[in-house]
């Protein structure tokens, strides 16, 4: 029991503070795929904890655990009196029973979102294909419209949308690059993660980890197929597109639009150097070890 509250807090704890730390080490984007993984990991590690707790409560409440000498050895550690705390069988039938149906309700609301968002993807890239006209892509169909946008839609299968005014306003480099932009999102399976996180973002909206996560993962993936076309078309062109269709949208208008696409134009202007990179390595790494470790180390302080 006493480590299942050990779990419990540690997700509480790392929910609450670990969305500053992360925001630090990640906005930048000097490493977008590691960012991700240190969003993810903490993320993961929260819910594992919660879940862990839950069947650690479950386990508690069927195995009579009230009585067990861990319980009060961990008590007693704690300088907390045996008969104060030690649950009963009315404590451990709540716990059990507040567990079960907080994770059931989260669960299916996820689970929910997740399937209606998946859903509106399928039908978007669909219309897509019916609307737009082919092109020498299969994946790939032009809509008229009078705004320069390109975008794509998970689907079954796959749509990358470009409108007339992009293919009027983009040469061949930048439309290039732009396409592989949209490639890299679709191959690395973005939409389907941020699906997943946008979803516990709206369940679980009161803890910063869930809400601040969705946002700063869905910068750094795109950050990330910012890398994938720079690599494959240079950063010039995917530059020059990026302002093209950013247009005046991207001066005087929404606010974190303009300062998503300046962020992205600026590390791509002016990458860092290897040292920043390597120092930025080392402490990311260490910060990601130190979230997956922390509930071992604390659940072997208790027991012994």
């Amino acid at each position: 029991m006493t480590a299942a509250v050990y779990l419990l807090t540690y997700g509480v704890v790392v929910s609450w503070l670990m969305p500053a730390i992360l925001q630090r080490l990640t906005g930048a984007g000097l490493n977008p795929r590691l960012g991700v993984t240190a969003w993810l990991t903490a993320i993961t590690a929260v819910l594992v904890a919660w879940s862990v707790a839950v069947l650690l409560i479950i386990s508690a409440g069927v195995g009579g655990l009230p009585g067990s000498s861990t319980v009060v050895l961990c008590l007693e550690m704690l300088g907390v009196p045996e008969r104060s705390l030690t649950p009963g069988a009315v404590s451990l039938t709540i716990l059990v029973t507040a567990g079960v149906l907080i994770s059931t309700v989260v669960a299916v609301q996820v689970w929910r979102a997740v399937a209606g968002a998946r859903a509106r993807s399928d039908d978007h890239a669909a219309a897509a294909r019916i609307i737009g006209t082919p092109t020498d892509r299969p994946d790939v169909f032009v809509i008229a419209a009078d705004r320069a946008a390109a975008y794509c839609v998970a689907g079954r299968p796959h749509a990358i949308v470009v409108t007339t005014a992009a293919v009027r306003t983009l040469d061949r480099a930048q439309l290039a690059a732009v396409l592989a932009h949209e490639d890299a999102h679709l191959l690395g399976r973005h939409h389907h993660v941020l699906m997943v996180l946008r979803a516990l973002a709206g369940s679980l909206s009161r803890l910063p980890l869930f809400t601040r996560g969705a946002g700063a993962v869905a910068t750094l993936l795109e950050m990330c197929a910012d890398d994938t076309a720079a690599r494959r078309h240079g950063n010039g062109a995917l530059i020059a597109g990026m302002v093209k269709l950013a247009g005046p949208h991207a001066v005087g208008g929404l606010a974190v639009g303009a300062q998503g696409v300046a962020a992205r134009v600026a590390r791509l202007h002016a990458p860092a150097d290897r040292f920043t990179l390597g120092c930025h390595l080392l402490l990311t790494t260490s910060v990601i070890a130190l979230t997956v470790s922390a509930p071992v180390v604390v659940n072997l302080i208790c027991r012994h």
